[in-house]
């Protein structure tokens, strides 16, 4: 009962922040400066 709406509420917590963390680590693939293209860097892997 009562623990089942907390673990809701802590999931959906969660979610949000992973939502949060994707639109900060998004590359940018236009420069929203100039308007031209950004050259892709090589990730180490």
């Amino acid at each position: 009962g009562r623990n089942k709406k907390v673990i809701e509420e802590y999931i959906r917590n969660q979610i949000q922040d992973d939502i949060v963390a994707d639109q900060l680590s998004m590359e940018e693939f236009i420069d929203p400066f100039t308007g031209q293209e950004v050259k892709r860097k090589n990730k180490k892997k």
